[in-house]
């Protein structure tokens, strides 16, 4: 028995050196691995003449983000699956929003679904699905948070009415869907300036959202009221009347090829998209989808020279504490068409005939 084994013995010896120096090895390299210093500076400090979308550490640059500074409701009495989603504390793991939280009464953001329905009796279906009518919304119910993506090709097959009621209940979401997103750049914008008006300097990631946002409505950063009277919603009233005006209610070609329903036009440059027409100016201007549209009709209303009495109304609306109404603001409008006072009572008719105003005030759920 004992010469039986010793091959096996002998076999073992020979095998046990390489098996621990390869163990020894792979520990050696290991163990040479240099350990990764955290430069604790790196992640407190902001560089503010860095260029906008620069990153200077983990925390994905801060502040070269406006995103960074999205205050949401965030109560900890919410289950976590009912937290909004997508600010950049949350990804970054901070477990919370710290010293950019926003006041108790913040927006909380909803996240919407996006929906693409093929015909209009699949996108009636899937408001049936949901439990989704303009007469629930008049009552008080909240509008589900939905996106339609691009209006059916064959919405003109249907009678007026019927289309006039998808297009409205389609559209009326993806409106709601903009306004929160400028009302909670608004509400932080106005707790900003109320620091300012205290005598207490912004933080430097303060400073650098407020410059970005400045930017993009187009106004010079030290003019903060005038940066507020922009940061503001277009009336749903309006909207729609103007969207169902511009497009024939989603049936024009402009519409169902381009998704430009708010008869917004080409002044150079190239499309962003591909459709059928030719890129020139006083060319339709076409959008990837309807909620790219109706963004860009609301900036164009915010930001545009033309619309400066519109946004001055309706600051003084805010002033006497009343809500925005569309009825009303769609008289500063009369550089938006060359029918001018026509386009306007035009545009007032619809919002009457069609009871539009009872969606100034409707709000958005979570779907």
């Amino acid at each position: 028995m004992k010469l039986r084994n010793r091959p096996v013995l002998q076999r073992g010896r020979v095998l046990a050196f390489p098996v621990v120096w390869l163990t020894v090895l792979g520990a050696g390299i290991g163990l040479r691995e240099p350990v990764v210093m955290i430069d604790a500076a790196s992640f407190l400090a902001f560089n503010i003449g860095a260029a906008v979308g620069q990153e200077r550490s983990g925390f994905a640059g801060l502040a070269a983000n406006t995103g960074a500074l999205t205050f949401v409701r965030n109560d900890t009495t919410q289950p976590d699956e009912a937290r909004p989603f997508g600010t950049r504390s949350d990804q970054a793991g901070t477990g919370g929003h710290g010293r950019f939280a926003a006041p108790a009464n913040a927006i909380r953001r909803v996240q919407s679904r996006a929906i693409n329905p093929r015909t209009a009796d699949e996108l009636a279906g899937f408001f049936r699905d949901v439990s989704y009518t303009l007469t629930d919304i008049r009552q008080g119910e909240p509008v589900p948070a939905i996106k339609l993506e691009r209006v059916p090709d064959d919405l003109g097959t249907k009678d007026g009415p019927e289309r006039k009621v998808l297009f409205i209940t389609a559209l009326l979401p993806v409106i709601l869907e903009v306004n929160q997103r400028v009302m909670v750049e608004r509400e932080q914008l106005i707790t900003l300036r109320d620091k300012q008006a205290i005598g207490r300097p912004l933080a430097p990631v303060e400073r650098v959202w407020v410059q970005q946002l400045a930017a993009r409505y187009e106004v010079p950063f030290d003019r903060i009221d005038e940066l507020v009277r922009r940061v503001d919603i277009v009336p749903p009233s309006m909207a729609l009347a103007q969207g169902g005006v511009e497009s024939g209610w989603g049936t024009s070609y402009a519409a169902r090829q381009g998704n430009a329903l708010f008869g917004q036009i080409q002044t150079g440059g190239r499309h962003a998209v591909v459709v059928p027409w030719r890129v020139g100016i006083g060319m339709p201007q076409p959008f990837s989808s309807v909620g790219e549209a109706a963004e860009a009709y609301i900036t164009n209303l915010n930001t545009h020279p033309a619309y400066a009495g519109f946004r001055a109304e309706r600051a003084a609306m805010r002033v006497r504490g009343e809500t925005p109404d569309g009825y009303q603001l769609i008289g500063n409008l009369l550089r938006y068409s060359e029918l001018g006072h026509k386009y306007v009572r035009f545009v007032r008719a619809i919002i009457s005939e069609n009871r539009l105003g009872d969606f100034d005030n409707a709000r958005l759920s979570g779907f």
